[in-house]
């Protein structure tokens, strides 16, 4: 029970307060790029690695869960369970929906390797109450270094409260542990930051040399100019003003006077001579490569097209979507689900179809297809389009010249008499 009010603490609002742009560089050192020192800038402030975690943490946000049932003649069939249909897509826990829950933890997993989530269960039924997040950068996983791998108390994981300096044992039974798919000993991820924090950190100098540009004026073609001698201070800037009122308002920069003596010299920069953009742009493509990110979802249109476009979702989904939802249904199974349950053929499933939303016509040419073919049912079309079921449309219906292939050809043999000679 101490334990509990443990962490409802550490989410009770009454104990905290809202946090604006002040506290948050109190907290991460920067609310941004800092290009007075990039090196300790926060690795999200770079662009690509922000979209890369809002991508996947929004994605991962949005997907239902579902729980099924495979069974030898129904196949995987959806089980109506209101109870982990609430814990999982409405409220995990007093404080946050599910939609902020899911995203959170994604975005914990990518950015420092592993997500752990506490379950609180029901005393008197034993079934999942609430799931409560805990910090990542303040768990550790422990392995009983007596050997016992093959015992069920061999992995431990141990939250220190970093208010407190307490800390906590969890049972792995307790905790839902998402990691990184980058892991060596399958028991702990390594984030991919760490990985490539020199790529991450070529691409943050890069927006500050282009924030340090801008800021300077030195954009475009300027005018140096070049005077013998020692120059007091205050006459240093009567010359720059006077030279700035030439060039702005006098004579729309066509000529500018200058003492004898002295020199001008154009200065041209440009970013094109050093290849600034296609550099920054392969770098670019190769961090948001390493997230299983394609280039539309960075804004890189140089070559694409519709079906170009098409084909980077599908394969979005299958080599980046598939191992994570698979990941994600495989420990929430063996952690929500009791034994029986799973013996039973039980398992929590994502819905995947939210990722393949068609127009309406082609909704309407799939779905007839469908439903003219044995495939659906009036009632299971029907919930496709978030309509209420009818009564007798739990039916299979289809054209009556559909055969089997055993029957294919005894039409022609009905009312036919054998002749013998």
């Amino acid at each position: 029970m101490q334990m509990m009010n443990k962490i409802k603490n550490f989410f009770n609002k009454g104990s905290r307060k809202d946090i604006g742009l002040t506290d948050l560089a109190k907290i991460s050192g920067s609310t941004g790029l800092d290009t007075s020192d990039i090196e300790i800038s926060a690795d999200y402030a770079e662009i690509i690695y922000f979209t890369c975690l809002k991508h996947l943490s929004e994605t991962m946000g949005k997907m239902p869960w579902e729980k099924r049932q495979i069974t030898e003649k129904k196949g995987r069939e959806k089980i109506l369970d209101n109870r982990l249909d609430f814990l999982l897509n409405i409220r995990p826990n007093p404080y946050v929906t599910a939609s902020q829950f899911w995203a959170t933890t994604e975005l914990n997993k990518l950015h420092y390797g592993n997500a752990y989530i506490y379950i609180e269960t029901d005393k008197k039924t034993g079934y999942p109450k609430a799931l409560w997040q805990l910090p990542a950068k303040e768990m550790e996983v422990w392995i009983d270094n007596a050997g016992i791998l093959d015992s069920n108390i061999g992995l431990w994981y141990i939250w220190t409260d970093v208010r407190t300096s307490k800390r906590y044992s969890f049972a792995k039974e307790e905790i839902l542990h998402f990691k990184s798919q980058f892991t060596f000993d399958g028991l702990v991820g390594i984030p991919i930051k760490e990985i490539l924090k020199t790529q991450i950190n070529t691409n943050k100098h890069a927006e500050g040399f282009l924030n340090k540009f801008y800021k300077s004026g030195m954009f475009g073609s300027k005018v140096a100019v070049f005077y013998p001698g020692v120059v007091e201070k205050a006459k240093e800037m009567e010359v720059v003003k006077n030279l700035e009122s030439f060039s702005s308002k006098t004579t729309s920069g066509k000529f500018i006077p200058i003492p004898l003596g002295w020199q001008t010299q154009m200065l041209d920069m440009k970013l094109v001579d050093a290849q600034f953009f296609e550099n920054n742009k392969i770098s670019a493509l190769q961090l948001a490569g390493a997230f299983g990110i394609k280039p539309n979802v960075i804004n890189d249109y140089s070559k694409s097209s519709y079906s170009n476009s098409e084909t980077q979702q599908l394969d979005f989904y299958v080599n980046t979507l598939q191992p994570l939802f698979k990941s994600y249904e495989q420990e929430m199974t063996s952690k929500l689900l009791r034994f029986d349950e799973q013996i039973d053929g039980m398992r929590l499933c994502i819905n995947e179809k939210v990722l393949f939303k068609m127009d309406n016509k082609t909704q309407s040419e799939v779905l007839t297809s469908y439903l003219t073919n044995f495939t659906m049912t009036v009632n299971e079309v029907r919930e496709e389009l978030d309509l209420p079921y009818i009564e007798n449309g739990d039916k299979l219906l289809g054209n009556g010249n559909a055969i089997t292939l055993e029957k294919a050809g005894e039409q022609y043999n009905t009312g036919v008499k054998e002749v013998k000679e």
